[in-house]
């Protein structure tokens, strides 16, 4: 990068940045970018300033200080906050009797980023037309991150096992092939909601071939259950539809087309699954992960309360629970195992709690089915609900806590669920705008064009100069 080009970005970046302190909407989508993009990983001189972190403070200390009562409507109104809130006390609980302090307070930090992230997708997000320019801005990112990755693996930087080439991402986020694939299966569902309520053939068309390079992608990285997960969601979207055996036809195409698409070596890799169902031999990843959860097992039962601390599973296991000799400090490789043997049962309820908040929101929406002015939050409530199914089915053998998949899926829920319930109240009749159609004015200067006001709800309003 030139050093003209880096001041450009710094310059704009930086004006960017201070403009999203006083036009709150703008504030997050920037917020959501320095998240994903990592800036500080791809400028290593901007990662001291830790940008991210001290924006998002920010952001919320604006909040607090303009929208106190609006705050306190939310907490006492919206069960997935509430939850949200008590997960993270526990995790703050864990620090002072955590097997390693300053590794639980690292935990609690970076889960306090993204809980601070969902806060201001649940406080911002309070329109349709905000829900499409967050349906574009996450598409955006899954061709950011499948685009990059699959240049790098054009380019011979790729992780090897096995003699398989796997594609992994560009910063840690999407660091290995399994975050990778688990990040572009999260966010694939959106695109699907926005190619079902979008109305221009063009950009349907533009949307599947994004659609394709993300799924081939995705099965370059290698991660099998990456590939479950996406049969499960699959399998969820048809029987959830009304054209079930035209999806099903579908989906069958397209598998087919990927499969044998796909090189021989990456085939074998997924065949594997089968011979493990069959009954053949694990071989030495899957026979560590069942001793990690062995290890797991006698972890949750020396601290069956608060577990051994936020984010110290690794620590423990190498210390004291990998079996004596120097080992490396695995993680669990499991949510539920973490969660557990992290926080405790006290966590596993709280967390459970905090789950089952979600899919109630998402049910309250898709209940909605059939109400012409609900479409696009139905599609996003669609998205949503196939997102919590993906990143489930992941989560049986990955360890996705402090991971953002689960707190952004939050604040999109609440914002959505708000939304419809104040559509449905207010008897909104017109008809939507496709969401490749932004009727009222354009999106920078929307953002730059509008001050908050305090409303009468718990959602505030916007209003233009």
């Amino acid at each position: 990068m030139s050093t003209l080009t880096l001041l450009l970005i710094l310059v704009i970046g930086g004006a960017l940045l201070i403009a999203g302190l006083f036009r709150p909407f703008l504030g997050l989508l920037l917020l959501m970018t320095l998240h994903f993009v990592q800036p500080g990983e791809m400028i290593p001189a901007l990662a001291p300033l830790r940008i991210e972190f001290v924006y998002g403070i920010l952001v919320i200390f604006n909040l607090l200080r303009t929208k106190a009562a609006d705050i306190k409507d939310i907490l006492r109104s919206d069960p997935i906050v509430r939850s949200t809130l008590a997960l993270l006390a526990v995790v703050l609980i864990t620090i002072p009797f955590a097997i390693w302090r300053g590794g639980a307070f690292t935990a609690a930090t970076e889960l306090l980023k993204v809980i601070m992230l969902q806060l201001l997708m649940t406080f911002f997000i309070d329109s349709q037309d905000r829900l499409r320019y967050i349906l574009w801005l996450l598409v955006g990112f899954m061709m950011w991150f499948s685009g990059s990755a699959f240049s790098s693996y054009l380019q011979g930087q790729y992780y090897v096992v096995n003699s398989v080439q796997r594609a992994e991402g560009i910063n840690s986020m999407v660091g290995g092939p399994n975050e990778l694939a688990g990040l572009l299966l999260a966010l694939l569902p959106f695109l699907v909601a926005l190619i079902r309520c979008s109305k221009r053939y063009f950009v349907k068309l533009v949307l599947l071939g994004c659609g394709g390079l993300t799924l081939f992608v995705l099965l370059l990285t290698g991660a099998r259950i990456a590939l479950i997960a996406l049969i499960a969601t699959a399998l969820f979207y048809v029987f959830q539809s009304k054209r079930k055996v035209l999806n099903l036809a579908v989906c069958l195409v397209l598998a087919l087309t990927l499969w044998y698409s796909l090189p021989v070596q990456y085939q074998r890799r997924y065949l594997t699954v089968e011979n493990y169902a069959e009954g053949g031999k694990l071989d030495a990843s899957n026979e560590l992960r069942l001793a990690i959860w062995d290890a797991g097992w006698r972890m949750l039962l020396d601290h069956p309360i608060l577990g051994v601390g936020a984010g110290q599973f690794a620590t423990a296991y190498g210390m004291q629970y990998s079996g004596g000799g120097h080992h490396a400090w695995m993680q669990p490789h499991n949510l539920f195992l973490q969660v557990t043997c992290e926080l405790g049962l006290v966590g596993l309820s709280c967390f459970l709690l905090f789950i089952g908040r979600i899919w109630w929101a998402i049910r309250e929406v898709l209940r909605r089915h059939g109400s012409p002015e609900l479409e696009t939050n139905y599609e996003f409530a669609l998205a949503c609900a196939l997102m919590l199914v993906g990143v489930g089915v992941i989560s049986s053998v990955s360890h996705t806590l402090y991971r953002p998949y689960w707190y952004l899926l939050a604040g999109m829920v609440a914002a959505n669920r708000r939304i419809a319930g104040s559509l449905a109240q207010d008897g909104t009749t017109s008809s939507p705008a496709p969401c490749d159609e932004f009727p009222e004015v354009d999106f920078v200067q929307k953002a730059f064009d509008t001050v908050p006001t305090r409303g009468s709800g718990p959602g505030w309003r916007f209003r233009s100069h």
